[in-house]
C-alpha cells in the first residue's frame, strides 16, 4: 500500500462522485480485477483488454494480471462522454486512470490480451451455475460453566495490577502508534495517545477533516478480545461490538449515529467446530447491531489462519473478531479524553457493573503463587465471559447527553484488566491519583464486564449528573487527588510505578 497514492485516489473519487462522473464503483479486493470487474458486469457483460492494465513490474502473464491483488485500485463505470472530465480530474490529483474495456449486452465475461481471447465465460454459469459447497457447522457448548463454589481471593493488589499493566494486550502501543503519522494534515482532535505526557491510551480518535465546514467531526474506535472468543464466540461478538461503541461514546460520539465494520480472523471453516464458532460470532454480530441500532457498513474476513506446530499438529488462531466503529460528533470542541483533569473531582462507575473472571486478563497473568491464594479457583476459571445487557444502550445515551452538557471531565471504558486497570490508565493520563473510597473486592477490581465506564465529574455538577442517571445503574467510586497515588483500599500504588509498568511490556 502507498498512502500518498491512496489519498490522491480518495480525492478523485469524492470529487468525481459530486460531479456525477461515474455510474458504478467497486474496489479491487480479493481476486483483483477478476472479482471487481466480474461482479460489476454480472448482470450485463464486459470486454476487457489486459494489455492496457498498468503493472508494478513486467513479465506477468494474462491470468496473473487478471487475478493479482494490489492496493489503491478502484474500478469505475464511466460514460464515454464523461471520460475526458474524469481524466482531467485525475491529472489534477496526479492519479492514474486507465481505460481497460467496456460493458456489453451479451451477458459474457470476455477478457483479451493483445486482442487474443484468454477468457470467455457465460455470466449465468459464472455467478449462478457453479455448485455451492455445503459445509457442516457444529456449535459446541461454551467452555464456561458457572459454579456456586465459594470464592475468596487474597492477593497482592499492587502486584496483580502491575502485571496486568505490563501484559502485551494492555501495555502501551506507542511503539506501533508512532510508526504512523497520525498528524497528517493536522486533523486529529483527540489523538491515539493522550494526557499531560501524551502517553495514555485514548478510547477513540476524533478527527476534524481539513476543509470541512462547521464543527462536526468523525470518531474512530475499535473493539477486540480473542480471549473471549476462545470460550464463547457469540458473547465475544456482542462484547467487542459493545467495546467499539463504548469507546466511541467515551470521547463524545452520538450513540444514535454510529456505524460498524467487522473483520473476522478465523481458522479453517471446513472444520465443523471452527465453522460453528464462526456461525455463533455472526449471530452475535446480528444481535449486537440490532441491540445498538448500529448498521454494518462494510467488513472483511481472513480465514484458514492455521499452522503446523512443532508437535506436527495443525493449530488454528483463536476465533477473533475486530469491530471498528465510525461515529459522528456535532461539535468537536465538546470531545473529552480519558486522562484525569483536576483534584477534588468525583469518580463514578456508570453501567451495570457485574464483573466476571471468564476470559479475563487477570487469569492470564496469575502465577502459581497467586493461584494458591484463590479459594475456588476452578470456579473463576470456568466462569462465563461477560454478557452485554439490554440496558447498555440507555447508559450510553445518558452518558452522551451529560458529555454534551459539559458535566463530564473525563471518561474511560472498563475493559481488559477490569476497573483497576481503567483507573490506573486514567491516573497515568492525568498524572494525578484516585482515592477509591468505595469498598471493592478482588472481583470488583480485576473482573471484567461490558457496558461500563469510569467518569470524572466536578463536585458542583454531581447533582445534575446523578439526576441524569437516576433511572440507570451507577455508583460513586472515589475522588481524584493531587497526590500521584492510586489508592485501592489498603493498597497504594504510585503513579510513577503505573507509568513504568504500562510502558514496559512483559
Amino acid at each position: 500500500g502507498d498512502p500518498i497514492t491512496e489519498k490522491g485516489l480518495i480525492d478523485v473519487i469524492v470529487k468525481a462522485r459530486d460531479l456525477e462522473l461515474y455510474n458504478d464503483i467497486t474496489d479491487c479486493g480479493a481476486g483483483g480485477l477478476s472479482s471487481a470487474v466480474g461482479e460489476m458486469a454480472s448482470k450485463i457483460g464486459c470486454d476487457v483488454e489486459l494489455r492496457n492494465v498498468r503493472l508494478k513490474y513486467p513479465g506477468l502473464v494474462p491470468w496473473e494480471i487478471w487475478l493479482s491483488e494490489a492496493q489503491e485500485r478502484m474500478v469505475l463505470a464511466v460514460a464515454p462522454e464523461k471520460l475526458t472530465a474524469l481524466q482531467e480530474l485525475c491529472d489534477t490529483f496526479n492519479t492514474e486512470l486507465t481505460d481497460i474495456g467496456s460493458f456489453t449486452e451479451n451477458h459474457r465475461l470476455m477478457v483479451r490480451y493483445e486482442g487474443k481471447i484468454v477468457l470467455d465465460l457465460d455470466n449465468g454459469f459464472l455467478h449462478e451455475g457453479i455448485p455451492q459447497r455445503k459445509l457442516k457447522a457444529v456449535v459446541t457448548e461454551s467452555v464456561s460453566k458457572p459454579s456456586n463454589e465459594a470464592l475468596t481471593i487474597k492477593l497482592d493488589v499492587k502486584d496483580a495490577l502491575i502485571k496486568l499493566l505490563s501484559h502485551p494486550n494492555i501495555a502501551s502501543k506507542s511503539s506501533v502508534i508512532r510508526i504512523y503519522d497520525h498528524e497528517v494534515q493536522g486533523g486529529t482532535v483527540v489523538k491515539p495517545l493522550t494526557g499531560v505526557e501524551a502517553d495514555a491510551p485514548s478510547d477513540a480518535a476524533v478527527i476534524k477533516p481539513i476543509g470541512t465546514r462547521g464543527k462536526k467531526g468523525i470518531v474512530l474506535s475499535n473493539g477486540i478480545n480473542p480471549e473471549y472468543g476462545k470460550r464463547d464466540a457469540y458473547r465475544m461478538a456482542l462484547a467487542v461490538i459493545d467495546e467499539a461503541i463504548r469507546n466511541a461514546v467515551a470521547v463524545g460520539a452520538d450513540p444514535e449515529r454510529i456505524a460498524i465494520l467487522d473483520n473476522f480472523c478465523w481458522g479453517d471453516p471446513r472444520q465443523p467446530k471452527t465453522l460453528g464458532t464462526l456461525v455463533e460470532a455472526a449471530r452475535g454480530c446480528h444481535d449486537g447491531a440490532l441491540l445498538f441500532g448500529a448498521p454494518f457498513i462494510s467488513g472483511k474476513d481472513s480465514l484458514n489462519n492455521e499452522y503446523t506446530g512443532t508437535d506436527g499438529q495443525r493449530h488454528a488462531i483463536p476465533p477473533t473478531l475486530l469491530i471498528s466503529a465510525l461515529g459522528m460528533m456535532d461539535d468537536v470542541n465538546k470531545a473529552i479524553t480519558m486522562d484525569l483533569k483536576e483534584a477534588g473531582n468525583e469518580i463514578y462507575v456508570v453501567g451495570e457493573f457485574e464483573p466476571v473472571f471468564g476470559g479475563s486478563h487477570f487469569l492470564l497473568t496469575m502465577d502459581d503463587g497467586q493461584q494458591t491464594m484463590v479459594n475456588g479457583l476452578s470456579s473463576i476459571v470456568n466462569e462465563p465471559v461477560p454478557m452485554v445487557l439490554g440496558i447498555t444502550s440507555q447508559v450510553y445515551s445518558a452518558l452522551h447527553k451529560t458529555i454534551n452538557d459539559g458535566l463530564i471531565r473525563s471518561a474511560h471504558d472498563i475493559s481488559e484488566g477490569g476497573l483497576a486497570v481503567a483507573a490506573a490508565e486514567m491516573c497515568i493520563g492525568g498524572r494525578l491519583g484516585i482515592d477509591v473510597t468505595d469498598e471493592l473486592s478482588a472481583r470488583d477490581l480485576f473482573g471484567e464486564t461490558t457496558g461500563c465506564l469510569l467518569v470524572e465529574v466536578r463536585t458542583e455538577n454531581v447533582s445534575q449528573f446523578e439526576e441524569a442517571f437516576k433511572e440507570l445503574p451507577f455508583r460513586k467510586l472515589g475522588k481524584v487527588t493531587s497526590a500521584q497515588v492510586l489508592k485501592l483500599g489498603n493498597s497504594h500504588v504510585e503513579v510513577e510505578g503505573l507509568v513504568k509498568a504500562f510502558n514496559t511490556p512483559i
